[in-house]
């Protein structure tokens, strides 16, 4: 049996056509930085949420994850109250995740307006967002707070990392 020298080209034209596609859809569907860091604060929303009683190891647990998104040196700037200036440790950070949600019984966060201007060459990111806190108190009393936040993240071996968070600006009903 001899192989046609049109069939060795057809099979050639087939291999490098099925190779381009798949490389193709490797770039079309890798997750890029403005989805990675997109990912990091809806991750950062499902753990804040609290429905009911928890235990304290999940409380635990869910504090340390998501202390885990933070850098080893996050900072904190909110008007008026100087002592979450920070820098925090994830550990310190953790402990006052694990303090704020006992204080609720039932909590969300929802993160919106989400405007990411990222920098490939430093590897940073700064996000302006709009973030509502509201819950219930283990008392009884209903809370709402509406802010407008910076935050800035820098991309590490671990992902997308939470460098800070600064109130830009209260919202006023």
């Amino acid at each position: 049996m001899v192989i046609q020298s049109r069939h060795l080209w057809l099979t050639a034209g087939l291999l490098v056509l099925i190779l381009l596609s798949g490389i193709g859809l490797y770039l079309y569907l890798r997750p890029t930085d403005e989805k990675l860091i997109r990912a990091q604060f809806a991750k950062l929303v499902e753990l804040t949420a609290k429905n009911g009683k928890e235990g304290a190891i999940p409380a635990a647990g869910k504090a340390r994850k998501m202390a885990s998104f933070f850098s080893e040196r996050s900072t904190f700037s909110v008007n008026g109250m100087d002592w979450m200036a920070g820098p925090f440790s994830r550990k310190d950070l953790s402990a006052n995740i694990f303090r704020s949600r006992a204080r609720f019984s039932n909590l969300k966060l929802s993160l919106d307006d989400l405007e990411l201007n990222i920098d490939p060459g430093k590897g940073t990111a700064q996000v302006f967002l709009s973030a509502a806190l509201s819950g219930t108190l283990k008392d009884g009393n209903s809370i709402r707070e509406v802010r407008e936040l910076e935050s800035r993240l820098t991309k590490t071996d671990e992902g997308w990392l939470f460098e800070s968070f600064k109130v830009r600006e209260i919202i006023k009903k």
